[in-house]
Order: C-alpha cells, then structure tokens, then sequence
C-alpha cells in the first residue's frame, strides 16, 4: 500500500512535470466552440444562405488599369489559362491558353505568345494581342533593337587607357569620363530608349510581373539586349545599355494590377478565435506547440448577416470578389482556386 502511494505520486508528478513542459512550449487547453449552429466554411449546411459550389476554376485574380472586368489567371500542364470575369465569377471572355501572358498599359492591350520551335533549341514566339476595349486580335511582331556598340568596344575605340593599370580613383574617373563620352555619342540611341515603355509580363510563380520587352506609343515592340558583336559577358551588355537606358528592367508596381477586395475584405470578425487543437512545430534545433484556431466572421447583406465559422488550418479562406449590395444580393468568393456563390436560399427557390 506504502509503495503503491509512491508510485501514484510518482505518477502524479511525472504528468504535472509533462504538462509543465508542454506549457512552456507552448501548449494551450483546446476550447469550446462559440457558435456550434454556425455553418464552417464551405460547407452548405447553413439554415438560410446556400453556399454553391460551382465548376469554375479561376486562379489568382487581378484588375488591370481602364479596363472593366476582373482579370484571372491559372497556370495547368504548363499553360497559363487567361480570363476576364465579373465581379461575381461570370466570364466575359477567355483567351486561347498560353505560354506566356502580358499586359502593355499604354496601348491598353493584353498580348498573348506561342512558341513556334524550328529545332530542337531554336525557337521563337508568335504575339497575339486582344484590344481592351473590344478584344480585337492583332498578330504582333517582336523586333530586336540591337546595341551596335558596347561601351567595351567604344572604349578600346576611343582608345582610353586599361583600367587594370589604374589605382581605384584613377579607374572611377576614368569610368565616369567613358560613360559621358559614350552616352553623348550615342545620343540617337538614348533618344530612342526614352520612346520605350515596359510590357508586364503576368506570371503565377513567386516573382508575378516582369519585363521582357518593350513597347512603344506606335505599338511596336522591342528586345534590348541583344549586342552587334555577341557576347556572353553579361555584364558587359548591362554596363552598356543602363546609362543609355536607365529605365531598362523596370517593373510595374504590383500593386497597380491588385484587386482591392483580396486585400481588405469586408467579413467583420465577430468572436475572438477559438483553440481547436495543437501541432507541434519542429525548426533548426528547437520544437514548440502551435494551435490551430476557430474563427468566427459575419458579412453584411443588406439588412440580413451571413455568419460562418473557418478553420485556420483548411488554409482555403474565403477570397471575397465582391460586395453584397443588398439582402438579395450574392457574394462570389474564391476558396481553393473554385468559384462560390454564396446567397439567400430564397433567391434558389425562385429560379426553380
């Protein structure tokens, strides 16, 4: 009986022990659940909204500068699948698919390219555009604007002494005499650089805009890297064309082409969340409890509320595309990259 007391103490204090642990690490008590009638997201259990799921895949969404409409883009099999929706998920119009997809501002036009492959490594693209206002398909021609003369060349031209034979100041002023030099020489180039203007390239990788070529107010469009004399220093072709171009490589801002409404929803957090359970998280040489929430959200329609319930670790949150306008109204949201309508049951009954 003795021993059987110690054991149970020593059975007692090892779990308190365990638990003391696990707190420091982290570890907190699950709680109950605040609203159990509240439906989770996206499920169609709620009493009065249907939450419809539709066959619509749309991807990662965007708005483009004076153009109406909604725009998205979802990469499958290697292709980009492009198309301009509603506000609540309709399409306007989809494109053939893509190898690569870009938007030229100043010509208020989406460009689209096939590669057209002559060999097993020679191959080039073939543009399309599609007007803004009317999507009116235009084949497009893609020229070279070739740098006849790095600042490499013009410099031994010039003949300016070698660099390798200079100190560090030497070699600054002698860098910053070449770059004047070459610039005021090739003023017809500088002239034609500042016509340019970026085209963004729209990508669903981890980098989305970039830019590969250039166009100009004519709409024709430019490479600018290639050099009279190839080359593989790649230096070289930069140290010649940025002080001629200082633009070149620039980007449009990302968040131009944001939709407003991903960032900053209208869903009103009504309960502070709940814990459902814990996970332990494992980093370089340490280990902690993190918890999985219950969160709990309300959205206005009309005079009326939509209220759900979502699970942090589903990670497919609700992206909201619009702004219900009224009780009758739907509410379009992304969950998963899957289009959903969310509206009164009542309005379902009335289109049977």
């Amino acid at each position: 009986m003795k021993y059987s007391k110690i054991y149970i103490s020593f059975f007692v204090c090892v779990i308190i022990g365990f638990g003391f642990i696990a707190y420091l690490m982290g570890y907190r008590f699950p709680e109950f659940d605040k609203h159990r009638d509240w439906t989770f997201i996206p499920e169609n259990n709620d009493a009065v909204f249907e939450i419809e799921k539709t066959n619509t895949k749309l991807g990662s969404i965007r708005i483009v500068p004076n153009h109406k409409g909604l725009l998205s883009t979802i990469e499958e099999n290697g292709f980009l699948f492009v198309k301009v929706i509603t506000e609540k998920g309709k399409t306007i119009k989809a494109f053939p698919k893509t190898k690569d997809f870009y938007i030229d501002s100043l010509n208020q036009r989406f460009i689209f390219s096939n590669e057209i492959y002559k060999s097993d490594t020679l191959f080039k693209k073939e543009l399309v555009s599609y007007r803004f206002s009317d999507y009116k398909k235009q084949n497009l021609e893609l020229e070279d604007f070739v740098i006849e003369e790095t600042i490499t060349e013009f410099a031994k031209r010039k003949n300016y002494p070698e660099k390798e034979k200079l100190n560090y100041e030497q070699t600054e002023k002698l860098e910053k005499q070449i770059k004047e030099a070459y610039i005021k020489e090739k003023e017809q180039e500088v002239y034609f650089y500042k016509t340019l203007y970026p085209v963004t390239k729209i990508s669903t990788q981890l980098s989305p805009l970039d830019t590969e070529f250039y166009t100009n107010q004519k709409g024709e469009l430019y490479t600018v890297e290639k050099t009279r004399v190839k080359t593989d220093n790649i230096h070289n072709m930069w140290n010649s064309i940025y002080p001629l171009f200082p633009k070149y490589g620039g980007k449009m801002n990302p968040e131009i082409f944001e939709a407003s409404i991903l960032n900053s929803s209208t869903y009103e957090e009504m309960e502070k969340p709940t814990i459902e359970s814990n996970f332990l998280y494992t980093g370089y040489l340490n280990a902690s409890f993190r918890q999985h929430h219950t969160n709990y959200y309300r959205i206005k329609f009309g005079n009326k509320y939509f209220n759900f319930k979502y699970k942090d670790k589903a990670i497919a949150f609700p992206n909201q595309l619009n702004i219900p306008k009224s009780e009758n109204d739907t509410l379009a949201c992304l969950i998963d990259d899957t289009l959903y309508w969310i509206y009164p049951k009542v309005n379902k009954i009335r289109k049977q």
